[in-house]
C-alpha cells in the first residue's frame, strides 16, 4: 500500500510542477522576456521529462 502512496504523491509533485511551469511560461510571455514559441517548446521539453519520468517511476515501484 505504500507503493501506492508514493505514486499518489508523485503524481500530485508532477501536477504541482506542471501547473508552476505553465504560471512561469505565461508571465513570461506576458512580461516579454522571450517570444511565446521559444517558451512553450521549452516547457514542452520539460514538461515531457517531468511526465515520463513519473510513469518510469511509477512503473518500477508498482511492478
Amino acid at each position: 500500500m505504500n507503493e501506492v502512496w508514493y505514486v499518489v504523491g508523485l503524481a500530485a509533485v508532477s501536477a504541482v510542477v506542471l501547473a508552476l511551469g505553465v504560471w512561469f511560461v505565461r508571465r513570461e510571455i506576458r512580461d516579454g522576456i522571450s517570444s511565446a514559441p521559444v517558451l512553450w517548446a521549452g516547457y514542452a521539453v520539460v514538461a515531457a521529462f517531468v511526465v515520463l519520468g513519473a510513469l518510469r517511476a511509477s512503473w518500477v515501484v508498482l511492478s
